[in-house]
């Protein structure tokens, strides 16, 4: 083991079950380029091999340090917090035991975060399809960073939530800076990470931005969390109930009032439209209605406030509406007959996986099925929604020219008639965008 003052970051990895993943996320650890490192190793209580995984890199390797815990059930918090305690690197790296990362991460993260003094680095990561190997750089809104090195909230008050999201893997923290606040991981099943992260986003004095793409966040792993969320609703609020509470005893929401509820809505209808369970649902659409929403500064937060339209929209939809009512509107609006569930317009699934960005071309009855559909169920990302003469004057409706400006995966074109479909086309063929990634619209049921 390395003498303690020459260890420069203290990786953190909290593993529960994760033996399918673990040796490519060790290995691309134990293989940093920056050597002078050490790896805290929390076992919280695996049931699998994970244990034996990461005493077999501890015999090899002497900066890998494996503690083993008893698993509390509330997620990774207290592995995490259990490993910040015995930290001993001047920096601070957390991370997910199923993820893997570029072998020179640490030593570009260190290296700016030295030059700029910072007491955050933060750093893009690619989303990772365990079904085919595709990536999608994702994490940071590169709109949304300031246009100089160094920052803090003070320059970027309305967007300091929007450019980069609540986990904790892309960013490097100096160790005196956690130290300072003590803040700790909440012990909240699967959303643990968002108060330590925004917190600390607010509380940094100095935030750097390394513009590369350095981790892989593994998706479509089999290890769906779709059946837990219906088990813990809760997770959806928790942290932003919590975050709201600190900002204002720091004296800082009201400068970062706008970003925060932008950030809070979006993330309550992201988890909204992951609940599957119509009890969860229920209960968590009440929840939002008669409580959190009120709480959150949500309620009487006027349409101009919002930076994404259909948040507001959708905030606006659970209050006027019972859970009920939203189900049945959902019904209706996916083309179904409400009494066989049959669907008009299927949205091809099996074409395109999941959480993909795509750009859906067509308003009309197709259009709006498709569009419906991916709202309620959240299995890709609407980047931009096209039409060719927007003809309902709706504020959420693209030119059909506009798709241009938009990086995306996929393209649908959700047209029937044969006049309408060519144009679309053309424009996408003028971008030079692959024949497979061009997905034309099912036929009727």
């Amino acid at each position: 083991m390395k003498e303690l003052n020459k260890i420069k970051v203290s990786v953190i990895i909290a593993v529960y079950n994760t033996e399918r993943f673990l040796k490519q996320c060790m290995d691309s650890i134990v293989n940093q380029t920056l050597r002078d490192i050490e790896i805290i190793c929390v076992n919280d209580g695996s049931t699998d091999d994970s244990l034996m995984i990461l005493n077999k890199y501890a015999e090899s390797d002497d900066r890998v340090l494996v503690y083993t815990k008893e698993n509390e059930g509330l997620g990774g918090a207290s592995a995490r917090n259990y490993g910040l305690e015995r930290a001993q690197g001047e920096y601070i790296s957390i991370l997910d035991s199923d993820d893997f990362f570029e072998l020179d991460m640490l030593e570009k993260a260190v290296k700016r975060a030295e030059s700029t003094n910072a007491d955050i680095v933060v750093f893009g990561g690619y989303e990772y399809d365990e079904r085919n190997g595709n990536t999608v750089a994702s994490i940071l809104g590169e709109k949304e960073i300031p246009d100089i090195e160094v920052f803090s909230y003070r320059d970027c008050a309305d967007d300091i939530y929007q450019l980069t999201q609540g986990m904790a893997w892309n960013k490097l923290f100096r160790k005196s800076f956690l130290k300072e606040h003590g803040l700790r991981f909440q012990k909240v099943k699967y959303t643990d990470d968002a108060y330590f992260t925004f917190a600390h986003m607010a509380l940094a004095n100095r935030i750097t931005v390394l513009k590369e793409y350095l981790c892989y966040y593994r998706i479509n792993s089999g290890n769906s969390q779709t059946d837990g969320l219906n088990h813990y609703p809760d997770s959806a609020y928790i942290p932003y109930i919590e975050l709201k509470k600190s900002l204002i005893e720091w004296g800082i929401y009201p400068d970062v009032k706008r970003s925060f509820v932008n950030c809070a809505t979006s993330f309550l209808r992201y988890f909204y439209d992951k609940i599957t369970s119509y009890e969860s649902f229920s209960y968590l659409h009440n929840k939002y209605r008669d409580e959190i929403f009120k709480e959150l500064d949500i309620t009487d937060t006027k349409k101009e406030y919002f930076y994404d339209k259909r948040v507001w929209l959708w905030s606006r939809q659970v209050m006027a509406n019972s859970s009920g009512e939203i189900l049945l509107q959902a019904a209706r609006s996916y083309g179904s007959d409400v009494t066989t569930g049959i669907l008009r317009f299927q949205f091809p699934y099996e074409r395109i996986e999941r959480e993909s960005k795509i750009v859906l071309i067509g308003a009309g009855i197709m259009g709006r099925h498709y569009y419906s559909q991916l709202m309620l169920s959240g299995y890709c990302d609407v980047v931009c929604w096209a039409e060719q003469e927007n003809p309902f004057d709706h504020k959420y409706i693209s030119k059909l020219e506009e798709v241009r400006q938009y990086k995306f995966d996929y393209a649908v074109v959700a047209y029937v008639q044969q006049k309408l479909i060519e144009p679309a086309l053309a424009i996408l063929q003028d971008m030079k965008i692959p024949e497979n990634k061009i997905i034309k619209g099912g036929e009727i049921k």
